[in-house]
């Protein structure tokens, strides 16, 4: 394939509502399968295509596909573990007639840029969280509680993320929120300053009368929240000290608002949580309008360190639920880290629990592709088959990995579902 990679890989024919790359290969092979079937008069032209491997090792292993839709699957599945396209490629998705869609890093962040978010079914990109919660209910037949579930976890990716500087380790994988393109939206000069941590040039915007601290961005956010969220500490004592700007009140779109602790926890600055929880007397469980907590956000963007200083220094409540009927479980799984996980654990987390919507942890983790997650959720979560049944809008895990072009985790899920439904003994670990 890779010889002929020019032959095969061409612009997306819609990259303003899709991915910028497409791939027929499949489809171009099950043509030939089916015309070398008609060459050879076979006796059905229906049967399927049988591909033999052999690995570098030498293990030989015949694969079977039904469909060009299927072999685009695998083709996705295999495309996405490829070390050296994970650079480039940020998402690869097959539709039902098995053309490949290739979405780069660059073409997701000028969606983003432009305020549009993927959806995690179909892979088509939507005007902002209404236009994914409208989507979905209407595309895919979602209730409405999943599919605000789904634009609220999405309009976070719209925000700039910046890095801790405590962050748990070298080698996390990336966050799903180093997008950077919002931040070009922003022209106000005070809220760019405090942003940078450039505490002279905001003193003497405030000094001027030219500039004021009460200042909103588009989604309705001041300069303190932007400057928590950057870990700008001297910043955000000024604007609390000389503005007198409050550091606990909820700020952006209506629905979506947090306030400075929920963004400081979110991207892992631990020095200004400090200073939030024990200097200002922020509740360190203060909850978003539905129920979120920046632990919460904390684990959800994978900052270990940060959760630890919540749980140990901050006294947060490691169990609390959301309004959705979520407790952190629910968010380690949609980011798949299993050392958050297993960091959670430790500290007597139930990962058994069932949302409002059916929805288990191994749903969270299945309609986002994470292997490890899933097994160690099967294995040492506590999880078994009440939690592999279908959600209230009919989802299984099972059915979100493989529509979702995660085929070797749906037959994972799918085989382990089938051999525990057969088995003599069912034990507490496998009902749940």
């Amino acid at each position: 394939m890779g010889q002929h990679a020019e032959m095969l890989l061409r612009l997306g024919k819609n990259p303003a509502v899709a991915g910028d790359f497409e791939v027929l290969f499949a489809i171009d092979v099950f043509k030939a399968h089916i015309t070398a079937l008609h060459a050879a008069r076979a006796a059905s032209f229906d049967l399927p295509l049988r591909v033999t491997t052999v690995s570098s090792f030498g293990l030989v292993r015949e694969r079977v596909y039904v469909s060009s839709a299927a072999l685009a699957a695998s083709l996705a599945t295999f495309l996405l573990e490829d070390d050296m396209l994970r650079h480039v490629v940020a998402d690869v998705r097959g539709d039902a007639r098995g053309k490949l869609t290739l979405t780069s890093h660059a073409h997701l962040a000028w969606h983003a840029l432009h305020g549009r978010l993927p959806c995690s079914i179909c892979g088509a990109f939507l005007k902002g969280p209404k236009g994914i919660r409208v989507h979905q209910m209407i595309q895919h037949g979602l209730h409405f509680a999943s599919a605000q579930e789904e634009a609220l976890a999405s309009d976070w990716q719209l925000v700039v993320y910046v890095p801790s500087s405590a962050s748990w380790t070298s080698s996390a994988p990336a966050s799903p929120t180093k997008v950077v393109g919002p931040m070009a939206k922003i022209d106000d000069t005070g809220i760019l300053a405090a942003y940078a941590g450039d505490l002279p040039a905001l003193e003497a915007l405030v000094r001027s009368g030219t500039w004021n601290p009460e200042r909103q961005d588009h989604n309705g956010c001041n300069a303190l929240v932007w400057a928590a969220g950057a870990g700008q500490l001297a910043v955000c004592r000024y604007l609390v000290d000389s503005c007198r700007l409050d550091a606990a009140v909820l700020q952006g779109k209506r629905g979506m608002r947090r306030n400075a602790l929920h963004w400081a926890a979110r991207n892992g600055h631990i020095h200004v949580c400090h200073w939030l929880v024990h200097d200002l007397h922020v509740p360190v469980d203060a909850p978003t309008a539905d129920g979120t907590t920046a632990f919460h956000y904390a684990v959800w963007n994978q900052q270990l360190a940060m959760c630890t200083w919540l749980v140990t220094d901050g006294g947060c409540d490691v169990h609390r639920l959301n309004s959705y009927g979520c407790n952190a479980s629910q968010w380690s799984c949609m980011t798949g880290s299993v050392p958050m996980m297993e960091f959670l654990a430790s500290h007597g987390l139930d990962f058994t629990l069932l949302n409002h919507n059916g929805h288990s942890a191994l749903h969270k983790a299945a309609i986002k592709g994470h292997v490890a997650a899933s097994r160690w959720l099967l294995t040492y979560g506590g999880l078994g088959l009440r939690h592999m049944q279908e959600d209230s809008d009919g989802f299984t895990p099972m059915s979100f990995a493989v529509e979702n072009g995660h085929v070797e985790l749906g037959v994972y899920l799918r085989e382990t579902f089938e051999r525990w439904s057969t088995e003599d003994v069912k034990g507490p670990e496998r009902n749940g």
